[in-house]
């Protein structure tokens, strides 16, 4: 088993400091801006860009070497990349530089990643970035700005992944990137299914910043089966909204389900500020 460790108190704290960017995986830049494409050093000794110059889409997820999930994302993205092969995307993973080589390289091994990893010296673009759920994964166009992101989730995490590499590369379209993100009511086989479709649909609609139809759909979800991912995010949508008081109540509300729900934690640490 891996050894434990703790990555920088900023880290740990920056869904606190950077709240106010609520509803985005990267608090201190949003979806169509323009990243920076720092050159990094990589875990074999070499030096790479973050962004590829010549990639319809460059893919680059952060990740954390004791983290299960950060094992399940990155062998998912490689089962990707192996179904994208040959065509213009590009991968990297990014760790931060508190973690020591040795357990870094047993994880990506153990992942079946040969994909350059970026070792971030100092956390710098971690803050630049602001990242502040692990693992959580980045795409960016041709121009670098960033079109998509995604966290981890156990269901359907592949899939969504590829399908919005695919909407990039001029393969899908929204209705189709819509469909993955919303399976037809009649794949519904019980009450906890329809919930979590109407929580999908509520995360399109919140990415789109339309918030109303959002909080609707979650609305929606609640009145099928409570759940605290829907709770979370209809608490992340208020906040974002400057309703603290309702987000708090959402907030509770999901942690009572799933206390260890880190985005409920988050939020409701951001509102209590």
């Amino acid at each position: 088993m891996l050894a434990q460790r703790r990555l920088p108190a900023w880290v740990v704290a920056a869904a606190v400091v950077a709240w106010p960017a609520a509803g985005r995986a990267f608090s201190n830049v949003a979806l169509g801006a323009v990243l920076e494409n720092p050159v990094l050093p990589t875990l074999d000794g070499g030096r790479a860009e973050l962004l590829s110059r010549q990639a319809t889409a460059s893919l680059f997820v952060f990740f954390r070497p004791e983290q299960d999930h950060s094992l399940s994302a990155l062998r998912a993205l490689e089962a990707i990349r192996q179904e994208l092969a040959g065509k213009p995307v590009r991968f990297v993973a990014v760790v931060s530089g508190s973690w020591p080589p040795d357990e870094v390289r047993q994880v990506v091994k153990a992942a079946g990643v040969g994909w350059p990893v970026l070792v971030d010296r100092d956390d710098v673009l971690y803050g630049r970035l602001g990242v502040r759920l692990h693992p959580v994964v980045g795409i960016a166009d041709r121009g670098a700005r960033l079109v998509a992101y995604e966290y981890f989730r156990e269901i359907n995490f592949q899939e969504i992944v590829l399908a919005r590499l695919r909407v990039q590369l001029g393969e899908l379209g929204e209705a189709d990137m819509a469909r993955v993100l919303e399976p037809p009511k009649a794949t519904s086989g019980s009450p906890e299914a329809d919930a979590r479709r109407f929580v999908n649909l509520a995360r399109a609609l919140w990415r789109r910043r339309n918030a109303p139809k959002a909080l609707e759909a979650l609305g929606r979800s609640l009145a099928v089966a409570p759940s605290a991912p829907a709770y979370a995010l209809q608490g992340e949508i208020l906040a974002a909204g400057g309703d603290c008081p309702s987000a708090l109540r959402a907030f509770e509300a999901a942690l009572r389900l799933d206390p260890a729900d880190a985005g409920a934690r988050a939020g409701r640490q951001g509102c209590q500020r």
